[in-house]
């Protein structure tokens, strides 16, 4: 995004795209710690554990894939947010009240535990993170977005043009020209007009 436009972009949709950006950098880096965890889970338990050791460290594997591959998409989605894309702006309060389900739920199922603090340091931090995308300025910088045109965010398109490439044959005759060659009549392809 140019100079310009980031100039533009309110504070509370900065402030809100950098704690998207640590969470997602935060996941990313969790998901490629357990994919080593996956890794050795799997080598480990078919060593010792056999097919059921195996089948635990196949499911870890799996699970660190998917958590990579999410922590990815969240990425590009944490940027197209930054660029006042609505639909990112969506999805990700979709993502994060899905994220506040999956810590609340389980204190009413468990209760409370040694982790729930930090659980609840997330919760608040992600709840301003949403709550920032939706503050006066960022709904006006998220709405002047929807109003670009898209081309406006990629680059300018090629001329267009009718004319023929010289051929090499024209190139050697000396002749230059770009106008469709004349069909000659005994080539079998109706004439150009």
């Amino acid at each position: 995004m140019s100079t310009a436009a980031s100039a533009r972009r309110p504070g509370a949709v900065t402030a809100s795209y950098v704690i998207w950006l640590i969470g997602a950098i935060l996941s990313l880096i969790g998901a490629i710690f357990a994919l080593f965890v996956g890794i050795l889970a799997l080598t480990g338990g078919a060593v010792f554990g056999g097919i059921a050791g195996a089948a635990v460290g196949s499911v870890i594997l799996i699970f660190s894939i998917f958590v990579f591959v999410v922590a990815i998409i969240e990425l590009v989605i944490v940027n197209r947010m930054r660029d006042g894309r609505n639909w990112a702006r969506v999805t990700l309060t979709v993502l994060g009240i899905l994220s506040l389900l999956g810590t609340v739920l389980p204190w009413f199922t468990g209760g409370w535990s040694s982790s729930s603090s930090w659980n609840f340091v997330g919760i608040v931090v992600l709840l301003l993170a949403i709550i920032l995308m939706y503050v006066p300025g960022a709904n006006a910088y998220f709405r002047a977005s929807a109003a670009v045109p898209a081309s406006a965010y990629s680059a300018p398109a090629a001329p267009y043009t009718t004319a023929m490439p010289v051929t090499p044959e024209q190139r050697a005759a000396g002749t230059t020209t770009t106008e469709p060659p004349a069909q000659r009549p005994d080539d079998g392809r109706p004439p150009v007009s």
